[in-house]
Order: C-alpha cells, then sequence, then structure tokens
C-alpha cells in the first residue's frame, strides 16, 4: 500500500502543472468574483405618503447609521414606476408607525434589508414607549441601556454570505477537477499494462487500490486546505476557527469524489473519453449544486432534486453552516452523512465496473 502511495506522491512532484493550475484557477476566480467586490453599499428608495419632508428625513438620517444600506429619499409614483420597469428591485416605505415594503423581484438582500429595518423600528418604538409610560413628555429618550446576545451569524450579512459561498463553491468546483484529472492515471496505467504488473506483484489489490485512494485523498483535501489558508489571507474572508469540523467535511467530500472518479473510470474505457466527461460531469454537478448561484433563487423542483443528488451541494452546506452558525459534528450529520453514503455507493458500483472491465 505505502510503496503504491509513494509512487503516486513522486509521479505528481515531477508533474505539479495539474494541482498548481487549478489551485491558481481558485484563487483567481475566487479573489475577482468574491475578494474584488469589497464591501458594497446597497441603495434603498424610501418613501412616505404620510410623513412630512423634515421627519422623512430624520428617519433617513436614522437608518443611514449603518453603511450597509443608503436609504436615498423618493416619491411613491417614482418608485412605483421603477419597479414596473425592473429598474429597482425594492423600496421602503414610511408611515408614522409602521413600514412596508416594495418587492418586484427577488433579491438576495431582501431579508437583511428586513431584519435591519425592523430592528431599527423596534428600537424606536421602545424608545417612545419609556417617554410614555413614565411621562417624559418634555424630554427626549435618546437610548437606553440593552443586553443583547448576538450571535456570529447574526453578523454576517447577505453580501458576506455570497462571498463565502463563492469562496467555498469555487474551492470545491476546482477541486473535484483536480481530483479527477489526477485519477485518469489510473485509466493510463490500465491501457499501459501497468496495472496488470501491480496486480502480479506480491501486493494484493486492496492494497493497490488502498494506496491509490489514499494518495488522491490526501491530495484533494490538501488543494481545499491551501486554497482556504491563501483566500483567508488574500481575500480576508472570515473561515472561523472550527478547523476540527472543516477537516472532517473537506474529508468526506473528497472521499466522495474519489468514489465519484471510481465510478467513472468504470463507465468509461480510455483516457480520451475520461477527459471529455470530466469537465461535463463537474460543471453540472457544480452548476446544480448550488456552487456558481444561490439555490434560492432556483424555482424549478426538478433542478432542485436533482441538486440534492450532489456532492458539492452537501460539501457546501456542510461547510457554511460550519463557519457561519459554528455547528458542530452532531449538527452535521445529514450532509456528511449524506457525503459518506454517496461515496461508499460511488466507490462499491465503480471498483465493481472496473473489476469487470479487468476480468473482460
Amino acid at each position: 500500500m505505502w510503496t503504491v502511495f509513494k509512487l503516486q506522491w513522486l509521479r505528481l512532484f515531477k508533474q505539479p502543472v495539474l494541482m498548481v493550475t487549478f489551485l491558481g484557477l481558485t484563487l483567481l476566480f475566487v479573489y475577482f468574483l468574491a475578494g474584488a467586490q469589497g464591501t458594497q453599499t446597497i441603495s434603498v428608495p424610501t418613501y412616505s405618503e404620510e410623513l412630512t419632508s423634515e421627519e422623512l428625513n430624520e428617519w433617513i438620517d436614522r437608518l443611514n447609521e449603518e453603511e450597509t444600506f443608503l436609504f436615498v429619499e423618493s416619491d411613491y409614483e417614482t418608485v412605483y414606476d421603477n419597479i414596473r420597469m425592473n429598474e429597482t428591485a425594492f423600496a421602503l416605505g414610511l408611515t408614522q408607525e409602521n413600514y412596508e415594503f416594495l418587492i418586484g423581484r427577488e433579491d438576495m438582500e431582501i431579508s437583511t434589508l428586513i431584519q435591519y429595518v425592523d430592528q431599527i423600528f423596534v428600537t424606536e418604538m421602545r424608545l417612545q414607549g419609556v417617554e410614555t409610560d413614565f411621562g417624559l413628555t418634555g424630554l427626549e429618550v435618546t437610548e437606553f441601556i440593552e443586553i443583547e446576545t448576538r450571535s456570529h451569524a447574526a453578523a454576517v450579512s447577505s453580501g458576506d454570505r455570497y462571498r463565502l459561498g463563492i469562496v467555498v463553491g469555487m474551492s470545491l468546483y476546482f477541486s473535484v477537477f483536480s481530483i479527477l484529472f489526477l485519477m485518469i492515471n489510473l485509466v493510463e496505467e490500465k491501457q499501459t499494462g501497468t496495472w496488470n504488473r501491480l496486480i502480479f506483484s506480491p501486493l494484493t489489490k486492496t492494497k493497490i487500490y488502498l494506496g491509490q485512494l489514499t494518495h488522491y485523498l490526501l491530495a484533494g483535501m490538501i488543494q481545499i486546505g491551501l486554497a482556504f489558508l491563501i483566500l483567508r489571507v488574500l481575500v480576508g474572508i472570515d473561515l472561523g476557527t472550527n478547523y476540527l469540523e472543516m477537516g472532517v467535511i473537506i474529508f468526506s467530500f473528497v472521499f466522495a469524489i474519489v468514489s465519484l472518479g471510481m465510478l467513472l473510470m468504470g463507465i468509461v474505457n480510455t483516457p480520451q473519453q475520461l477527459q471529455v466527461v470530466i469537465p461535463i460531469v463537474t460543471t453540472s454537478m457544480a452548476m446544480l449544486g448550488g456552487a456558481f448561484w444561490p439555490l434560492e433563487v432556483v424555482t424549478n423542483r426538478l433542478l432542485l432534486f436533482l441538486g440534492d443528488l450532489m456532492p458539492i451541494k452537501y460539501g457546501m452546506e456542510a461547510m457554511v453552516d460550519t463557519i457561519v452558525h459554528d455547528h458542530t459534528l452532531s449538527q452535521l450529520i445529514v450532509p456528511l452523512s449524506a457525503l459518506i453514503l454517496m461515496g461508499i455507493l460511488f466507490m462499491g458500483v465503480g471498483i465493481n465496473l472496473m473489476e469487470r472491465v479487468s476480468d473482460n
């Protein structure tokens, strides 16, 4: 087993271009798609049919105390026309004691915006309640002591979630390319007769398979780990400190992908066929699994069902839950079990097909 393992690493060290290329592509794509975007301010048209211009400006100044959103004064007719012409996704309407949203299309910032506005209004209503309850009519209560428990998830905006999804999705996407293209060596060994010489050596088939698969597992984990490490420094996205959970997720995901590679090698006959199949399978899996865009924007039930069959979906889901929500291993049972189950299924069918082809 260790002999095969060492031979594979020696081959990789002699020809490291493949892994270096895909690692570089990971850094390049993530930097330009996530890191270079920086922190963007979202403009929110704000109108009122009840408040005076001075009252509306006071509310806008209060809402603009945070830099995530920029509330801009407007009027109902302009806002309505812009939403109808699909020039604006949403707008905020203010009344004396409440607020409303005009929403023209789905947008990933909607939920964060609603939470933010609701928090401001709740705070203002509590301040006004203090004035009324204590009879402080002539005084103005501007703040109160508040005990608040804030989770890490609440501190992450939807824009940061999108950037985090890009980091995780692109890292896993290009790692799939690396792993599967590295596994083409197995098909080449079978064509050149190297595999048969290994079979007739004193090593058992189990040790040969374990040596090969351990190499691909470790290579995939190293690439993903390096990508996360470099991107954490380069892009500045907080990946948390749950290193144990992240390591288990990466291992489970890579195991599923290596097993998928075994299945593909049992189906195709030549390295050339595998080179054609890998980009199709990898890109389709990334698209359906949510690596290119959030699955929340997908409404087609068939596509969502197919997405549930993709390993990359569970890898991203588990990684984001660990980073954002600080989930422990016990809370990640569902995605980790899905990855391990897929890996066992792919591996069993793939090795069976490969052995049948070898016997024929």
